[in-house]
C-alpha cells in the first residue's frame, strides 16, 4: 500500500511518508463532506465573496484551480473571471513557468481559457510532458465555449510529447474525428428547442445564426452560401442580449485559425443539411469547404521527424496525402466506400496518396478492411507499430488534408454527394471491365493462407450442407441490429421479415440453403428447413461474415452497408426494400425493387420523383419523410420473390430465361448513373410501370 522507499531516505522522511499517504485520503474525504455540507448552506456565497474579496491574486488562482482539482466542479469559474481575469496578465510568468502550473496543468489551462488567454492555454499543454494526466477531470475539450479556439490550433501541438501524455487532448481528437467539436454549440442550441425558441429542423438560414457562437463565422457562412436572414433572427438574437464570440486578436496567426474554424463549420453543416432535408445545399457547402482547404493547404505545417519517417516509408510527402479519417472504416458500408473511392483514383478522378487513420477497436470487420491494405496504406491507432505521436499529428491535419466522406469535388470544382460520384464512377469502372479488384486481393490471400476456406468446410458439415449444396445470403436491415427505435431516424430504411418468407421457401424448394447474415440483436427467424440463421448463431466470427458472401451463389440485400461486400466481390445481388437520397453503389448483375412511396393524395412517386431535387432529399429519415407528407411502404412478397428469381436466374452461369429490361427506364432517372451499373428487376419495374416511368 506503500509507495516504494530507497534505501538512502531517513526514518523521518520514511515515517512522513507513510503519514502522508495516510493522511491525503483522510483529508480529501473531509474536504468532499464539507464541500457537501456548504453547498446546502446558506453562507457559502457569502464565504466564497470573502474569500474572493481579501485574498491576494495568486492565493485565489490556487484556491480556484485546487477547487476544480478535488471536486470537478466549476462553482467558483465565474467568481475567477470577475477577480482574478483582469490581473492574470500581470502575473502570466508566474502561471506559464511555475511549478503549481506544473502540478495541476489541465485546470491552469481551462482557467487560462476562462480568462481569454487562448494561446497562453495552448503554451501549457505543449509544456504537458512528463506528468501523469488524471483523464477524467481537469479540461472537459468539448464542454466550453472555448474548444474550437483549441481546435484551431491543434496542429501546432507537438503530439510526440503530448499523444503519450495527455488523455485529454487525444479524446479531443477523438471527437473531433466523430464530428463532435460543437458539443457546447448543440447543448446551447437544444436549450433554445427546449425553449421553443427555435424547431429542431429549422433550415440552414436560421440553423446557423441560432447555433454558431461567432459572428465573424456566422456572416461569413451566411455570404458565402448565399443564404439571407430573412426572419432578422440575428437581430433578435442582438436585442435579446446575445453574446457573440470571436477569435481573440492575439492569437497567433489569427487568419489561419479562422479557416481552420471555418473548415469545420462547413463540415458540421455537410451532415445538418442532409440529414434535416436540406441535401441540395450540399454542392455548394462543399464547394466552399474546400475552398476553404485549399487556403489552409497553402499554410500546411513542416511535419515532424517521426511523421517523415513514416511518410518516406510509404513513398510519398505530406503535401501528397489526401487524408482518409476513421469514417472510412468505421462501417462496413463505409468499406464498401472506400473501395469505390479508391477506383477513382485508379481512373484518374483523383490524385494523391491516401492515407486512413483507424481506430482498433472502431472498425467494422477487419478481415475486410485488411484487404485495402495493399493499395492504401492504413495507420491503425493500437496496433503495435503504428505511433501514437504520428497518428494524433495526422489527424490535427485533416482541415488541411481530409478527405471527406459526405461529398466529391471533380477536377473541374463541380461538387457532389459523395454517393452520387460513387454511383457513377462504379458505372464507368464496370463499363470498362476493371474487375473486382479486392475479390483478386482477397482470392490471392486464400491460396496462400486457407484456414478460412477449411472453416467454412467444418460449418457446412455442422449446418447440414452437402458437398455439392449451393447457398444464398440474406440480410434484412432491422432496427434492433443498430440500436434504433422502430419508426424513428434511419430505421425508415430497415425491413420485417414476413414479405421475405416466400421467397425463403422458393429457394429452399429450389434445392438451396438460405443463410441470414446481420447482427447478434437480430429478430429470430422462424425454424425453417434448409435454413441457418447465422446472425444469431455462436459460429459467426467476422472471417466468415467475408467468406460466406465470397461463397455465395447470390445475395439478397437492402440499402445497408453489408450491401456493398456482395458489390465488391461481384456477387449477383436482389436489392429489395431499397430507398435511398443518394447514389447506389450497385453492379451490373444486381436488379432491385424500391420501397413505394406515396404522397398525401396516393400517388406513386416515379423514378424521375425519386431521383429528383424536390423528393429525394426527403428520403434520410422517418421525420424527413413525414415532414414531406410522405408514405413508405415496404416491397412487397411477390417483389421481393420475383426479383430473387431473376437474379438466381441471372446467377446459374446459363443464358438467362428472365430478359433484364432494355435502358429505357433510365431517361427517366434524374441523376446521371443513380443506381450504379444495375437495373430494376422486371417484375418490379412492370407491376408499377405506369407510375415510374411516369416524367410529368
Amino acid at each position: 500500500m506503500y509507495d516504494t522507499i530507497s534505501p538512502e531516505e531517513s526514518t523521518i522522511e520514511r515515517l512522513t511518508r507513510r503519514i502522508k499517504a495516510r493522511i491525503k485520503p483522510i483529508v480529501l474525504r473531509l474536504a468532499h463532506f464539507a464541500f457537501r455540507v456548504l453547498r446546502k448552506s446558506r453562507a457559502r456565497h457569502f464565504a466564497r465573496n470573502i474569500a474572493f474579496t481579501c485574498l491576494p491574486f495568486k492565493a485565489r488562482f490556487r484556491l480556484t484551480v485546487w477547487f476544480r482539482h478535488f471536486f470537478n466542479h466549476g462553482a467558483l469559474d465565474r467568481h475567477f473571471v470577475f477577480f482574478c481575469g483582469p490581473f492574470v496578465k500581470a502575473h502570466l510568468d508566474w502561471i506559464l513557468h511555475g511549478p503549481f502550473t506544473r502540478r495541476h496543468a489541465d485546470e491552469v489551462a481551462f482557467y487560462l481559457l476562462l480568462a481569454g488567454y487562448r494561446t497562453e492555454a495552448l503554451t501549457v499543454f505543449r509544456g504537458v510532458t512528463q506528468q501523469k494526466s488524471r483523464g477524467v477531470q481537469g479540461v472537459d475539450p468539448f464542454g466550453n465555449g472555448y474548444s474550437m479556439d483549441l481546435l484551431t490550433q491543434i496542429h501546432t501541438l507537438n503530439w510526440s510529447k503530448l499523444a503519450g501524455s495527455s488523455p485529454q487532448l487525444r479524446t479531443f481528437v477523438r471527437l473531433m474525428l466523430e464530428h463532435r467539436n460543437f458539443q457546447y454549440e448543440e447543448r446551447i442550441f437544444d436549450g433554445r428547442v427546449e425553449a421553443e425558441q427555435v424547431s429542431p429542423d429549422v433550415l440552414a438560414a436560421e440553423y446557423i445564426p441560432y447555433f454558431f457562437r461567432d459572428r465573424d463565422i456566422v456572416d461569413r457562412l451566411m455570404k458565402d452560401l448565399g443564404l439571407r436572414d430573412i426572419n432578422g433572427v440575428i437581430g433578435r438574437l442582438e436585442e435579446g442580449g446575445h453574446q457573440w464570440e470571436q477569435l481573440p486578436e492575439r492569437t497567433i496567426d489569427r487568419q489561419l485559425a479562422f479557416d481552420v474554424y471555418l473548415f469545420y463549420a462547413y463540415r458540421h453543416l455537410l451532415l445538418r443539411t442532409y440529414h434535416f432535408g436540406e441535401g441540395d445545399l450540399v454542392p455548394l457547402v462543399y464547394t466552399r469547404c474546400m475552398d476553404t482547404q485549399r487556403r489552409l493547404r497553402r499554410s500546411l505545417p513542416s511535419p515532424s521527424r517521426e511523421l517523415k519517417r513514416e511518410l518516406d516509408r510509404i513513398g510519398t510527402e505530406l503535401s501528397n496525402v489526401r487524408l482518409l479519417s476513421p469514417d472510412w472504416s468505421a462501417l462496413i458500408g463505409h468499406n464498401g466506400h472506400l473501395n469505390v473511392h479508391l477506383m477513382m483514383r485508379k481512373m484518374g478522378w483523383w490524385s494523391g496518396q491516401p492515407v486512413l487513420l483507424a481506430y482498433n477497436e472502431r472498425i467494422a470487420n477487419k478481415p475486410f478492411l485488411s484487404l485495402f491494405s495493399d493499395i492504401c496504406p492504413t495507420l491503425t491507432l493500437g496496433d503495435e507499430g503504428v505511433s501514437p505521436a504520428v497518428w494524433h499529428e495526422l489527424a490535427s491535419l485533416t482541415p488541411f488534408l481530409g478527405d471527406s466522406h459526405q461529398a466529391f469535388q471533380f477536377k473541374d470544382g463541380h461538387s457532389v454527394y459523395w454517393n452520387d460520384a460513387g454511383s457513377m464512377a462504379l458505372q464507368q469502372w464496370e463499363r470498362e471491365n476493371r474487375g473486382f479488384p479486392l475479390r483478386d486481393i482477397y482470392d490471392a490471400r486464400l491460396r496462400v493462407d486457407d484456414r478460412v476456406e477449411t472453416l467454412y468446410q467444418s460449418l457446412r458439415q455442422k449446418w447440414g450442407l452437402g458437398p455439392d449444396d449451393w447457398f444464398v445470403c440474406l440480410h434484412m436491415r432491422d432496427a434492433e441490429a443498430r440500436g434504433e427505435t422502430l419508426g424513428t431516424g434511419e430505421s425508415i430504411r430497415s425491413a420485417t421479415i414476413g414479405n421475405y418468407l416466400d421467397t425463403v421457401r422458393f429457394i429452399t424448394d429450389q434445392g438451396g440453403w438460405v443463410i441470414r447474415m446481420g447482427g447478434r440483436r437480430a429478430p429470430p427467424l422462424p425454424e425453417m428447413p434448409r435454413v441457418v440463421d447465422y446472425a444469431r448463431c455462436e459460429d459467426q466470427v467476422p472471417e466468415m461474415d467475408i467468406h460466406l458472401m465470397r461463397r455465395a451463389r447470390m445475395f439478397i440485400g437492402t440499402t445497408s452497408g453489408f450491401a456493398y461486400v456482395a458489390t465488391s466481390f461481384g456477387i449477383p445481388t436482389a436489392m429489395v426494400n431499397a430507398l435511398s437520397s443518394v447514389g447506389l453503389l450497385w453492379s451490373k448483375d444486381t436488379r432491385f425493387s424500391l420501397k413505394p412511396v406515396h404522397t398525401r393524395d396516393g400517388r406513386l412517386l416515379s423514378l424521375s420523383d425519386v431521383t429528383s431535387e424536390t423528393w429525394r432529399w426527403t428520403f434520410p429519415t422517418y421525420e424527413t419523410v413525414q415532414a414531406a407528407g410522405l408514405t413508405v411502404s415496404e416491397s412487397s412478397a411477390d417483389e421481393i420473390l420475383e426479383t430473387t428469381r431473376e437474379v438466381l436466374d441471372l446467377s446459374s452461369g446459363a443464358p438467362p430465361v428472365i430478359k433484364p429490361v432494355d435502358d429505357a427506364w433510365e431517361k427517366c432517372v434524374n441523376i446521371p448513373g443513380f443506381f450504379g451499373s444495375s437495373r430494376p428487376s422486371r417484375y418490379f419495374l412492370e407491376k408499377y410501370s405506369a407510375s415510374l416511368l411516369n416524367r410529368s
